[in-house]
């Protein structure tokens, strides 16, 4: 698994590898929460979508 994570907070995404400095863009589909994206070099980076300040936690979710 990754150890370099992203929280981004809309679909489309913009990182810098940690591993080698690379900059790369993508797209996080609307039914994921996170994903794990390789670098140009091949490296893995998770990136994870980050909640709206309105969306309840998983607790008050289950609580529902």
């Amino acid at each position: 698994m990754s150890g370099q994570v992203v929280v981004a907070g809309e679909s489309t995404f913009s990182a810098t590898c940690d591993a080698c400095g690379t900059t790369f863009a993508g797209r996080l589909d609307d039914d994921l929460d996170s994903g794990v994206f390789l670098c140009r070099f091949g490296h893995p980076i998770t990136i994870e979508r980050a909640a709206p300040a309105d969306a309840p936690t998983s607790a008050e979710a289950s609580a529902a």
